[in-house]
């Protein structure tokens, strides 16, 4: 699979952001300064086995060339690692929709970004087993 980061695996439907919210279903990582929800989907696109949402809250990163710079290196990370992750969910024969936010106060290195977003894909992973 590419490397690519296509709109298919960007969630931008309203009705599936607002059922990964709802509070009787998700699953809920925290590696701090990240969090992942995550819920089981009810679309079942054999392409892309995820669709991802990514967030930076303006109360806690007051500046956008912050907010926008994190959420940049949350998508590369993502971007980078999602191929192992995708694997086994097709393995599995299951999809998911979830999403990353940032709950820190100030930005943090890319290293550290894609440390903990590998951390909370595999927690994601061993879950789904």
């Amino acid at each position: 699979m590419k490397n690519s980061f296509c709109k298919e695996e960007k969630l931008c439907n309203k009705i599936l952001i607002d059922q990964l919210f709802d509070k009787k279903k998700k699953i809920k990582f925290t590696e701090f300064p990240l969090t992942l929800i995550a819920q089981e989907s009810p679309n079942h696109n054999q392409t892309y086995p995820a669709q991802v949402l990514i967030s930076v809250s303006k109360r806690k990163i007051r500046l956008a060339v912050n907010r926008n710079l994190l959420k940049r290196r949350m998508r590369e990370a993502y971007r980078l690692n999602k191929n192992e992750f995708y694997d086994s969910l097709k393995a599995q024969n299951r999809t998911l929709i979830f999403s990353f936010i940032y709950l820190g106060n100030k930005p943090i290195t890319y290293t550290v970004i894609e440390e903990k977003i590998i951390v909370l894909l595999k927690r994601l992973t061993d879950k789904s087993d």
